[in-house]
């Protein structure tokens, strides 16, 4: 809160700005591990007939909540006299809104210890790096890299919706609102009828149609829809809700695995270091896209070649097909046993830190280039 408090106070800075966004994160970030961490350990409380349902339900409370903040932010700037200190201190005020639900928490207090603080913590990264060794944590974790690393056209499309469709942050905030409704219908739907499926046959099935459904945005870059009658905008929303069904359809597995895979007594560290590599591959994933942005000359109002990008990045999806068998058949056959590989473990931190590394050093360039 203070951080936004100092945003809307200070004189802008580029110095400035990233140090307190630095911290926001940081918060946001701990503030998250803390949430999820709660979520997985009361996980190990449903049954099997219900597994998965607290996460999910958390998961669509979550995106359906974000809907508020992508309609204030998409008209708040419609309110006369409304600035950006303004937005800042508005921000400060509303995380208040979250202390009083925050006292409704329960949570068994930790026993005082006393042993020396660094050998709790070389206790617990040792038990962490027993957890990683295992088949049923690093082949899956590995997984969801791979899943998170391949590019997409996102930001090249935004840019072609505001710059070449003309649309204003109004209906940009339209299709936000229909994304997060498309993603909760996603995750309700995969608990409600598809989580009882082999998850090999179902990842291989939706990846599929993901990518083939994918490929309707070229109907849009090239103007299509215009032919039929149809507005770039109705459009715009239909595609979006279509494409963001199949994604949630993908990622809601994902998020039932990681927290299931964690062992009891680390799972707030495991976790935590699971949607770390997730994070990573997506910096990575972001990165190859903006490669690919550049190497196919997509400009601010030079979009010829928009739809290669498009074409590339939805063939990339299949290349995740191979990878599929390190996940287990269903979410029933997840378990702590099995063989143990201290090259696989190694392999995660490995791609922690060299992604870590990447996102530290595209930060710090474009900080410097700026």
């Amino acid at each position: 809160m203070s951080c936004f408090v100092l945003l809307a106070v200070l004189p802008p800075s580029i110095g400035m700005v990233t140090f307190l966004t630095t911290f926001i994160t940081l918060g946001q970030m701990t503030t998250g591990v803390m949430c999820d961490t709660l979520i997985v350990e009361n996980m190990r409380h449903e049954t099997s007939e219900n597994r998965g349902k607290l996460q999910t339900e958390c998961w669509v409370l979550m995106t359906l909540a974000g809907i508020g903040g992508i309609l204030g932010g998409g008209f708040v700037y419609l309110i006369p006299g409304m600035t950006n200190s303004r937005v800042f201190m508005l921000n400060a005020v509303l995380k208040l809104l979250v202390l009083p639900f925050a006292v409704w928490l329960h949570e068994a207090p930790c026993e005082p210890s006393s042993e020396p603080a660094s050998q709790r913590v070389q206790q617990r990264a040792s038990e962490v790096w027993e957890a990683l060794k295992g088949k049923c944590v690093w082949q899956p974790t590995l997984f969801v890299f791979l899943f998170s690393v391949f590019p997409n056209p996102g930001i090249a499309m935004t840019n072609f919706f505001i710059n070449e469709l003309g649309f204003g942050e109004e209906e940009l905030s339209y299709i936000s609102v229909v994304a997060s409704l498309s993603g909760a219908a996603g995750m309700l739907a995969y608990y409600k009828y598809f989580k009882e499926f082999n998850w090999h046959y179902f990842f291989a099935g939706v990846v599929c149609l993901a990518s083939a459904l994918s490929l309707t945005q070229l109907i849009l870059v090239f103007h299509i829809n215009r032919d039929w009658g149809i507005p770039d905008l109705a459009f715009a929303l239909g595609d979006d809700a279509i494409v963001d069904v199949t994604n949630a359809l993908l990622a809601m597995p994902i998020l039932i695995l990681v927290a299931s895979i964690c062992p009891s007594g680390v799972e707030s560290s495991l976790y935590a270091f699971v949607t770390s590599i997730q994070a990573a591959g997506g910096t990575v994933g972001g990165s190859i896209s903006a490669i690919l942005i550049g190497a196919f000359g997509i400009e601010m109002h030079n979009y010829e070649r928009l739809w290669q990008l498009v074409l590339v990045c939805s063939l990339a999806k299949l290349l995740i097909l191979p990878a599929i068998p390190m996940l287990p058949i269903s979410l029933g056959n997840v378990s702590s046993g099995g063989p143990k590989s201290w090259q696989g473990a190694a392999l995660l931190i490995t791609l922690l830190i060299l992604g870590i590394g990447w996102a530290l050093g595209q930060a710090s360039y474009k900080v410097a280039v700026s």
